[in-house]
């Protein structure tokens, strides 16, 4: 996988890149960075002369280098960005230039480079199909607007959707296996299944990665107000398994020249109704006599037999029995039926269920379901259905499912039979072993049920629009599982801006409202171009390599260098403060789980702490005073509180802070003392601009 990041030598960009190249070691990094005042080269120096790694100085806003730099690019993370709100106050022009223009002309980039397959997308192996209105699709044979079979999450209810995206991608890494004597699926570990609770049975999305020691398949429910016949039902389940047609015709001269219609109206005597005998009158020499017989091919000592009888009967159809060379047969003779019967194919390789008869309800669904197993299944704790037509294998795999059964197809491969001295070729056939026991996926007491490999290959998905599952199926099993949308990289970090995913932005600097104006930008090619995004707002971050102008790493290095630390007015102005890798750990998840047009607030464990709590903490890990606090005049536009609520990236995500402030505060601390070389260049600049500020 290769991915662009943008600002890769400013403090989260670089911390980002070097936590990626250590956890993901194959993938390869472009970092695009201007070398502003916030972006340092000595930042990268320890994974400069790695192979996967490539710096290229240039600007977000130069349209030419960013279209360069995109080209075969999977994920774009964007870190570039004007953030300090000191310098956007002084000079606000240089902050929209960069946080709007530059973010449009990477949007429009991305848009042109089709980024599309992006990293690793919740996905299904090569060999998994969706079960479409036209049957069974692999996903190279998938269309937009295709209708899958889908389940409700609320009501539990089986519904056509239509699907709106189809996403594939190149794929080498782990694999989900999920192996029972009923099920052999493979997914990505970052897969989304679909699962029952036990208790409630309410549908609920959970990791591939993070299966419980039993987990509950679902099936579905079908509704339908079409009411059909039941002994019409039945009888179509027969003759799809044992019937077929037999369409005849029959040219006799005409005895009277005239035409069936005219013959009634001239020869029938209207006093009595009956006919008279007539001469030859007419000019229609010949009469075409045309016969539509249905036959079953259901023996006397068949189960059915009776049964059938009885329903032909209370169709009031007029059937005889028929016994020869070929077998013994019911037929009857109807044009109605026969049409109606043309519906389900011709010839046994072509049968199928007609669309008309899958949308009936489910008791109309049950008898069809019964005229089929009892003319070409058996029944049983799990009843048995055979047939040689691919397609009705799917079509009663559907009709199996409607009915809330579990469908699983066996293909079988014949050569041939010899039957009474005759050879009958053979070919594929199919059995499909029905059941009606709720299916689970186990792990422990004996079992392991789950395990993962190595996968090499397309993986795929597709998006469905609301219920965000579809019915698929492998190796001849069903499943309803879950779908999850492709995620492309635009993350907005660092930001001071503190609300929740549905709270209104309010900024109030230059830099904030800059940064506003980026998001809804952002957001705007996702509706608009369907550009997939995802966006991330944080609290504010702490830890190495953070320039020594911010707050935290300032204070440090003042009192490394027997400094005060200046505060802002009176120094109670809250933060929630978050250690740069918890950040990037978030980052991470989105982007391998992160649903695509959707914002994920990221903040970490401090509650109600301010900057003059914060500094007392660090005088204390520096054995000082509270002289060394210098109160300072206050900036324009600052805000008293920025505090996150993180509960949806933990909650969807299952993302959590690991590192707690008052350790890791120590530990950066301790990197600012071990690392003089790095700060100590850029510290000099940054007072150098507080001193204007303050004068």
């Amino acid at each position: 996988m290769k991915i662009l990041v943008t600002g890769g030598a400013g403090f989260i960009g670089s911390n980002f890149i070097r936590y990626w190249l250590k956890n993901h070691s194959k993938d390869k990094i472009i970092n695009l960075d201007k070398l502003t005042y916030a972006g340092h080269l000595s930042s990268t120096r320890d994974f400069e002369n790695n192979l996967n790694y490539k710096f290229i100085k240039g600007d977000i806003c130069d349209s030419n280098i960013v279209n360069n730099v995109m080209e075969g690019v999977d994920i774009v993370v964007s870190f570039a960005a004007e953030s300090h709100v000191d310098r956007s106050i002084v000079g606000p022009q240089i902050f929209l230039k960069t946080n709007v223009i530059g973010t449009q002309i990477l949007l429009d980039a991305a848009l042109r480079s089709k980024i599309e397959r992006f990293h690793h997308v919740s996905c299904y192996d090569e060999l998994t199909r969706a079960y479409t209105k036209k049957g069974l699709k692999y996903y190279w044979e998938l269309r937009d607007n295709d209708e899958v079979l889908s389940l409700n999450m609320e009501t539990k209810q089986i519904e056509w959707k239509k699907i709106k995206k189809i996403i594939v991608q190149d794929y080498e890494g782990g694999i989900i296996n999920l192996n029972t004597d009923k099920l052999n699926f493979k997914v990505t570990p970052n897969h989304r299944m679909l699962l029952q609770t036990p208790k409630a049975k309410k549908l609920i999305f959970k990791e591939a990665s993070r299966l419980g020691s039993v987990n509950i398949l679902p099936r579905g429910s079908w509704k339908s107000n079409t009411k059909i016949d039941k002994n019409l039902m039945y009888l179509l389940g027969v003759f799809i398994g044992d019937g077929f047609l037999a369409y005849q015709e029959k040219h006799q001269k005409n005895k009277s020249g005239l035409s069936k219609k005219d013959y009634i109206k001239i020869a029938r005597d209207n006093r009595n109704g009956r006919f008279t005998s007539i001469n030859y009158v007419g000019d229609q020499k010949i009469t075409v006599m045309k016969s539509y017989r249905i036959f079953l091919d259901i023996p006397l000592k068949d189960k059915c037999r009776k049964k059938l009888e009885r329903v032909l009967s209370e169709l009031e159809l007029n059937w005889h029995s028929h016994s020869g060379k070929a077998g013994e047969h019911i037929y009857f003779a109807s044009k109605k039926f026969s049409d109606m019967f043309k519906s389900c194919g011709k010839g046994a390789l072509n049968k199928t269920i007609p669309k008309w008869a899958l949308k009936a309800d489910i008791e109309s669904l049950k008898a069809l379901f019964d005229g089929l197993i009892d003319s070409d299944g058996c029944w049983g704790v799990c009843p048995h259905f055979c047939t040689s037509s691919a397609r009705l294998a799917e079509t009663f795999s559907e009709l199996c499912i409607k009915l809330g059964f579990i469908p699983h197809v066996f293909e079988r491969k014949r050569k041939g039979n010899l039957y009474q001295g005759r050879l009958i070729r053979g070919g594929k056939s199919y059995l499909i072993s029905v059941t009606r026991q709720q299916r689970t996926v186990r792990i422990g007491k004996g079992l392991n049920q789950i395990s993962e490999s190595l996968y090499k290959g397309k993986v795929w998905c597709v998006t469905v629009p609301e219920n965000k599952n579809l019915l698929v199926e492998r190796n001849g099993a069903f499943v309803f599982c879950g779908n999850t949308d492709e995620v492309f990289g635009a993350l907005d970090l660092d930001s001071e801006e503190k609300f929740n995913e549905s709270t209104l932005y309010d900024p109030r600097s230059p830099y904030s409202a800059s940064k506003a104006a980026s998001d809804h930008l952002v957001r705007a090619y996702f509706h608009t171009y369907d550009l997939p995004i995802t966006i991330t707002n944080c609290s504010n971050n702490f830890g190495p390599y953070q320039d020594p102008e911010k707050f935290i790493p300032r204070a440090i290095t003042n009192l490394i260098e027997g400094k005060e630390v200046p505060l802002y007015g009176d120094g109670k102005y809250v933060r929630d403060w978050l250690f740069v890798e918890d950040h990037i750990r978030a980052i991470e998840l989105v982007l391998e789980k992160g649903k695509v047009g959707e914002t994920y607030l990221v903040g970490g464990l401090t509650e109600e702490i301010n900057h003059l709590e914060v500094t007392k903490k660090l005088l204390k890990i520096f054995s000082k005073g509270e002289s060394s606090i210098k109160f300072v005049k206050d900036r324009s536009g600052h805000d008293r509180k920025y505090a996150v609520d993180w509960g949806k990236i933990n909650k969807e995500l299952g993302w959590k802070p690991l590192y707690g402030f008052d350790e890791w505060l120590k530990k950066t601390v301790g990197w600012y003392r071990e690392n003089e070389w790095w700060w100590r260049p850029l510290k000099e600049e940054a007072e150098k601009f507080y001193e204007k500020l303050y004068h």
